[in-house]
C-alpha cells in the first residue's frame, strides 16, 4: 500500500484558520512523527511520570488532529496553486488601469475592472449596457441615448435621444460612457452610476438634468412640458468644462397619451331631420399619440383606457322645441348607453351640452361622435372672439373634445 500523501498547507489552513504559527506547528508535528522509528523510541530513557504526562498530552493532540484530518480525507483533492479562499487587494498599490486588470480604489472603497475604451467598471457603483452605434457618426461621451433597434450579435443599437414626443419615453436608455465611433462599434452606455470627464459648465451642482426636447443627445436643466417627453436622467455632481461629473439614473415612466380637438368652422346644421351625422373636428389644440383621421375619427396610437370629455354649443333658429341626440361610435359601431339628449328652443340663443365617457381601446382604434335632430332648424355654432382689450374674449368653439389616456 502506497504511503499517504502529506497534507498541503492550504488543506491545513482550511481547518485551523489563517494562523501561520498553528500551520507551522502541525507541519512540525508531521515532520517529527515521520522521522521517528520504533527503535528510536525504544532507545529513549524517559521518566515514568513525565512519560505518562507526555503520552496523555500527545493523545489529546492526536485526537484534535484527527478531528481536523478526517474531513480532509473525504474531501476532493485540491492541487496546490489551483484554488484559494480569498484575494486581498492592496489599497496602496499603484492604480494603473488597463483592460482585464482588477484593482482596489481606496477612494470609492470598491474593486475596479478595466474594460474597453478606458471605461472602468467600479463594482457595485456603475452599471453598463453593451451597445452598438449604427447612426452614421460618432456618439460622444456624455450624450443621452435611446434604443434604436437591435444590432449584430443581439446587441442594442442606440442613437442620441430627442425628447420632443416623437419617440416613446420607454426608449430612453442612459448616457454614453465614452466616445463610440460609427461602423458598428460596440461599447458601453451607463444606465446607472457615474460619468465623469464631461462638460457640465452650463449647469450647477445639484441640478436635475432632463433629456432635451430640442437637441438630440443633450441635457437640459429646465423641466420640459407637453407634448415633450419629461425624463429625468441625471444629477450634476461637478460643474466643470472638462472634468464635470454626473450621476446617471434615468427615471422612466410609461408615457400617457392625450389630445384636445375643437370645431370652430362655420355653423353645422343637419341636412335632413332624423338623420345621423358624424361630427368633424377642424383644429388640433394639443396632442400626443392621438390624432384626427378622416375629419371625425379620433384615433389612438397605443392601447389603454381613455377618457373622453366633450362640450358642445347648440343654437336654435326658432322658439319651437327641437330634440337633439349625441352618442359615440367605436370603429364605426354604436357604443351602448352613450346617448345624451337635449331639447333646444331658445331662438338665436345658445344651449350647451356635455358628455363624458371611458373607453378601452386597442392601438389603432378610433372613436367618433355622432348626432341627429328632429329638425334642421338647429346647429352647432361657434361664437367668434370679440371685444377690445382689456374687455376682449376668445372664441367659443362649437365643440371641444379632450381625450386622456388614464390607464396603460
Amino acid at each position: 500500500m502506497a504511503d499517504p500523501k502529506p497534507l498541503t498547507r492550504n488543506q491545513i489552513a482550511a481547518f485551523v484558520g489563517n494562523d501561520p504559527e498553528a500551520i507551522r506547528g502541525i507541519e512540525r508535528l508531521f515532520t517529527v512523527a515521520g522521522q521517528n522509528t520504533p527503535s528510536d523510541l525504544a532507545s529513549l530513557q524517559i521518566n515514568t511520570a513525565t512519560a505518562e504526562n507526555r503520552a496523555l498530552d500527545a493523545l489529546q493532540r492526536a485526537e484534535d488532529l484527527k478531528r481536523l484530518v478526517d474531513p480532509l480525507a473525504a474531501a476532493p483533492r485540491v492541487e496546490p496553486g489551483n484554488s484559494f479562499d480569498y484575494i486581498d487587494l492592496n489599497p496602496l498599490a499603484p492604480h494603473v488601469n488597463r483592460i482585464r486588470r482588477v484593482a482596489w480604489d481606496d477612494v470609492d472603497q470598491t474593486a475596479e475592472v478595466g474594460m474597453d475604451y478606458g471605461v472602468i467598471q467600479a463594482i457595485g457603483m456603475n452599471l453598463y449596457a453593451r451597445v452598438e452605434n449604427a447612426t452614421g457618426s460618432t456618439i460622444n461621451k456624455g450624450e443621452v441615448v435611446g434604443f434604436a433597434g437591435v444590432g449584430g450579435g443581439n446587441t442594442l443599437s442606440v442613437a442620441p435621444y430627442l425628447a420632443d414626443g416623437s419617440t416613446p419615453t420607454l426608449y430612453i436608455l442612459g448616457v454614453m460612457a465614452h466616445d463610440l465611433p460609427n461602423a458598428g462599434e460596440i461599447g458601453y452606455c451607463t444606465v446607472w452610476g457615474h460619468v465623469s470627464g464631461i462638460d457640465t459648465s452650463a449647469f450647477s451642482v445639484g441640478d436635475i438634468l432632463y433629456a432635451s426636447p430640442s437637441s438630440a443627445g443633450a441635457f437640459t436643466a429646465t423641466k420640459p412640458t407637453a407634448p415633450n417627453n419629461v425624463i429625468p436622467v441625471a444629477a450634476v455632481l461637478v460643474d466643470d468644462a472638462t472634468n464635470g461629473e454626473i450621476f446617471v439614473r434615468p427615471t422612466i415612466e410609461q408615457q400617457r397619451y392625450y389630445g384636445e380637438f375643437t370645431k370652430t368652422g362655420a355653423s353645422t346644421a343637419p341636412a335632413s331631420a332624423n338623420t345621423s351625422y358624424a361630427i368633424s373636428w377642424d383644429n388640433t389644440e394639443i396632442a400626443n399619440g392621438i390624432s384626427i383621421v378622416s375629419g371625425s375619427q379620433i384615433t389612438v396610437v397605443d392601447s389603454g383606457l381613455y377618457q373622453f370629455d366633450v362640450t358642445l354649443q347648440l343654437s336654435s333658429g326658432s322658439s319651437s322645441d327641437k330634440v337633439v341626440r349625441f352618442w359615440f361610435k367605436k370603429n364605426g359601431t354604436n357604443i351602448a348607453n352613450t346617448t345624451r339628449i337635449v331639447t333646444v328652443n331658445i331662438n338665436n340663443g345658445f344651449t350647451p351640452i356635455a358628455l363624458a365617457e371611458f373607453f378601452s381601446l386597442a392601438a389603432g382604434d378610433y372613436i367618433e361622435l355622432w348626432w341627429q335632430a328632429d329638425s334642421t332648424n338647429v346647429a352647432l355654432v361657434t361664437d367668434a372672439a370679440a371685444g377690445t382689450a382689456p374687455n376682449n374674449y376668445p372664441a367659443a368653439p362649437a365643440g371641444i373634445i379632450a381625450v386622456t389616456q388614464t390607464q396603460l
